[in-house]
């Protein structure tokens, strides 16, 4: 999940010699983004019915696949929307324009996958509801965050990305996000049945106006 959620806010580095055409930095092209999103939301974010053998479960551990599973979301969901990826893709298409997929895209990507039961009333169950709980934490942070700066690359081995974050765009982005899912939230409460989901919805509505308007 690592290697493929690289890919979004992500730039090709190719090595040449000062007589070799073409650029060295290339931004990955937003087809291969957006297949990378496609990918991770039915692998990861969907709840993974795949990892989730009990009879294997049963044989090594008395509790923790609930957590195991809920940090490897998370660890995945906190790189997505890593402040110098979401620079990246804000500079990609002031670059590349309408041939860039952009923050806002990948926000929405982001979103309609990760609360999908929003739209239809379905149960959410428990590996969601923590992904979802995840999701908002995520964008509580990035309404607070501080300043990024840009790390010593060790000769070329590590890139980083200089942030802004109170100036760019990933807080006014960050601050719609909320609204949109308190939005949907809200008229998906009554049209939920299930006792838990319903309870979670209206934490997460209670969690968003906090963030929103913090005492």
């Amino acid at each position: 999940m690592g290697h493929v959620s690289n890919n979004i806010g992500g730039v090709y580095e190719y090595h040449k010699t000062y007589d070799q055409e073409g650029a060295v930095y290339t931004h990955v092209d937003a087809e291969h983004q957006e297949n990378c999103m496609e990918f991770i939301q039915k692998q990861l974010f969907q709840t993974p019915e795949w990892l989730l053998d009990q009879d294997i479960f049963g044989r090594i551990q008395y509790s923790g696949f609930v957590e195991r599973i809920r940090s490897i979301q998370e660890r995945t969901l906190n790189n997505m929307m890593s402040l110098g990826k979401m620079a990246r893709l804000v500079e990609n298409e002031a670059a590349n324009g309408t041939n860039a997929y952009t923050l806002v895209e990948m926000m929405d990507d982001l979103r309609q996958g990760i609360w999908s039961e929003l739209r239809s009333g379905r149960k959410i169950d428990t590996y969601r509801r923590n992904l979802q709980k995840a999701h908002i934490d995520r964008l509580a942070y990035l309404m607070t965050a501080e300043n990024q700066d840009k790390l010593s690359d060790f000769g070329g081995y590590r890139k980083s990305t200089k942030v802004n974050t109170s100036q760019s765009d990933i807080r006014s982005v960050a601050r719609a996000e909320l609204n949109i899912v308190k939005r949907d939230v809200r008229n998906a409460v009554g049209r939920t049945s299930d006792r838990m989901s319903r309870y979670h919805l209206q934490d997460v509505e209670q969690r968003i106006d906090h963030i929103l308007n913090p005492e």
